[in-house]
């Protein structure tokens, strides 16, 4: 199977050249790489773990620089790594270039052919595609974040100024009308007070033999009395008001 890819990362040729030749360093880019160390000057051992569709790989293995044109930004590389656990692996040669363009970038071209073996050869090349593009986007992304300059310190003592917020404004106190307490009903007082002075009067008064006379004298003892008591208080409840 055979792969190109061609990205641009915002960094000058020289410059990516000396980061892509350390492999420690430029491996910490690299998506699922993991343990990556020199066994001698053109020769590394790691390993890279990577999903592909619904497995997990863990692939263990070598890979040595068999060219290197410092001169050309040109390199050429061979890898092999496997997976004992799911019985597959993967034989891997690649060419790299680095063109220079205009403002300071440079475009990475990457080509390879790669051979799966084992329970790899199984999985289909659309698949593999996708991910080794997924891989290589994301690889290209990290090596951009690595070589952006760092946010500037905020110097000592200084801070942002802050925006101290406004008091929020108050409600304005509501004048609540004074409520009209309700009058007491004073003449039902001097009325009370008649019909008690009149039933006094009833019992203690003698009166005529006749049931008629006698009914109508208490009638109106009664109302006498009532209706004066409750024009007293009444009298009485204006003057000191």
């Amino acid at each position: 199977m055979n792969f190109e890819q061609r990205l641009t990362i915002p960094v000058p040729r020289e410059e990516l050249w000396r980061f892509l030749m350390d492999v420690p360093q430029m491996a910490a880019c690299i998506p699922g790489a993991q343990d990556v160390t020199a066994e001698s000057d053109n020769r590394y051992k790691g390993r890279l773990r990577v999903k592909l569709g619904p497995i997990n790989l863990n692939l263990q293995g070598i890979a040595t620089i068999t060219e290197r044109d410092e001169q050309q930004c040109r390199a050429a590389a061979r890898a092999e790594a496997n997976d004992r656990r799911i019985g597959g692996g993967a034989h891997v040669t690649a060419n790299m270039s680095l063109i220079e363009n205009s403002h300071g970038a440079t475009e990475l071209v990457i080509q390879a052919q790669a051979r799966f073996l084992g329970k790899l050869g199984e999985f289909g090349e659309p698949l593999i595609r996708k991910q080794a593009n997924a891989t290589v986007a994301a690889f290209a992304r990290n090596v951009a974040a690595h070589f952006e300059p760092p946010a500037a310190p905020q110097p000592a003592g200084e801070q942002a100024p802050s925006k101290i917020p406004s008091p929020a404004p108050q409600p304005e106190p509501s004048i609540v009308p004074p409520v009209a307490q309700p009058q007491a009903n004073l003449p039902l007082i001097g009325i009370a007070v008649g019909f008690l002075i009149g039933i006094l009067i009833v019992i203690t008064v003698p009166l005529p033999v006749s049931v008629l006379l006698r009914c109508l004298l208490i009638a109106v003892v009664m109302v006498g009395l009532m209706v004066l008591g409750g024009l007293i208080d009444r009298s009485t409840h204006g003057r000191s008001t």
